[in-house]
């Protein structure tokens, strides 16, 4: 992969069609920086003609695409620097900057963008995967990019599960969404403000009543098993019978 291409000679080929291909195209838009895009809706032929005039290729596709894409497509193009955004692998030929951000169908302002941090494999530096962009960076082995990627899902995905979870049972309830995001809010605010002092209820109070009560009521529902799986992890020794 080429790492010493002159800012004034950057090329971006960016390679996709998703979420994260348009959120990237209009960061990139924002920063006026110049850009082509490929995406399977377009011809083959022009793929090659793009690639052969980029110094960055982008490839803003499925994790399961990725390896297959490069052998097809880039293998042998040395001169290019290759950088997917896969949190979970890492590939050789290929560089990894993954946002630590979830992107949406709505786009972000400029200054938002400018936030995101980005955890980097392969690369020293922001500037040597994404010349032009300024966004803060970690670095870590490809032997950590699976734990990685496992500590985003649970922080991001399992979180988006769990209130869209408890939206759903207040909504049932005439409980207005407004009411839970307040409370979210708050319980994530007091997470980073202390996250080994921020968790309440039952579990922290060791409040057994409670606790089986809460399995009562979700005997009926698929979400008991998740209840179970937290107390598993965070009170082991509660007392079932």
């Amino acid at each position: 992969m080429n790492t010493t291409t002159s800012k004034s000679s950057i090329s971006y080929l960016l390679i996709g069609s998703g979420r994260v291909a348009r959120h990237f195209s209009h960061y990139f838009n924002l920063l006026n920086i110049s850009f082509q895009t490929w995406d399977r809706s377009q011809d083959p032929h022009a793929l090659r003609v793009k690639v052969s005039a980029a110094t960055h290729v982008l490839l803003a596709i499925s994790d399961g695409a990725l390896q297959g894409f490069y052998r097809q497509h880039l293998l042998g193009h040395d001169d290019k620097t290759v950088v997917h955004f896969s949190g979970a692998h890492s590939f050789e030929g290929m560089i990894s900057a993954h946002p630590l951000m979830t992107f949406g169908n709505d786009l972000y302002d400029l200054d938002f963008y400018q936030k995101i941090h980005f955890t980097l494999t392969g690369a020293s530096s922001l500037d040597e995967a994404l010349p032009g962009l300024t966004n803060s960076y970690s670095w870590i082995p490809s032997a950590q990019k699976a734990l990685y990627h496992s500590y985003c899902v649970m922080g991001g995905n399992f979180v988006t599960l769990l209130i869209a979870k408890m939206l759903s049972g207040f909504a049932t309830m005439k409980i207005p969404a407004e009411a839970a995001h307040l409370y979210v809010q708050k319980v994530v605010e007091n997470t980073f403000a202390n996250p080994e002092a921020a968790l309440t209820g039952p579990l922290v109070r060791k409040d057994v009543e409670t606790v089986k009560a809460n399995l009562k009521a979700l005997e009926n529902d698929p979400a008991l098993k998740i209840y179970e799986a937290f107390l598993e992890t965070y009170w082991p020794d509660y007392p079932r019978k």
